[in-house]
């Protein structure tokens, strides 16, 4: 059974992070409503023991009375956002509840720097502005970079990149942004003229325990 305590985990194409309380799959983000998530926490940090509805109920909804398909209705969310359409990751256990039966690997936690010539700054979870303010999280002193020029949104291990209505604009691997577009640590990111990178800082610290 997993003890989950500020987890980063991957399953299958997906990271479930309870930190940020994102959920990716393949890359990007996937919404999930907070009470889905909820569950979908649960049920990883009681796996691989199956959770019965009562107990989910009451994890959900303490001294709360609710429609009855209101869980199936969270379920099938989940099982949509994580592209479970064999019901193969949530099993359900009849006339009892349900159960992760995915294989959860836990990740060390990851934060992001940009690297700048010999400068270093680092992103913080949500977004983080680039450009010439002095107060922009990314600040690039240079003529062709507009004042708040681009933002670099993180989300667990997952970051986006957006022009910000820039005169010279912001272009990945040579092609401008037109949208949000999801970048990593390989793509070549340009501001303007300026060239910068992404680095990837990971801490020592686990936060994932097995019994």
């Amino acid at each position: 059974m997993l003890t989950i305590d500020s987890m980063r985990a991957r399953f299958g194409s997906c990271v479930f992070d309870s930190v940020s309380r994102t959920l990716a799959r393949d890359g990007a983000v996937v919404p999930l409503t907070p009470k889905a998530f909820a569950l979908l926490e649960q049920l990883i940090a009681s796996a691989p023991a199956a959770v019965s509805k009562e107990a989910l109920y009451q994890h959900l909804w303490p001294e709360t009375f609710v429609e009855q398909g209101n869980l199936h209705n969270l379920i099938s969310e989940i099982r949509t956002a994580i592209g479970d359409d064999a019901h193969e990751v949530i099993r359900t256990v009849h006339r009892f509840g349900y159960a992760f039966a995915g294989n959860a690997v836990p990740l060390e936690p990851v934060r992001f720097a940009v690297v700048l010539g010999e400068d270093e700054f680092p992103l913080s979870e949500g977004a983080n502005i680039i450009g010439r303010d002095p107060e922009a999280a990314v600040v690039i002193n240079a003529p062709d970079v507009s004042r708040h020029h681009a933002r670099l949104v993180v989300t667990g291990g997952a970051i986006t990149l957006e022009d910000l209505g820039s005169k010279n604009g912001t272009f990945v691997a040579g092609a401008a942004t037109a949208g949000p577009v999801m970048v990593t640590v390989d793509d070549e990111i340009t501001i303007g003229r300026t060239r910068i990178r992404l680095r990837e800082v990971r801490s020592l610290m686990t936060t994932v325990t097995s019994a």
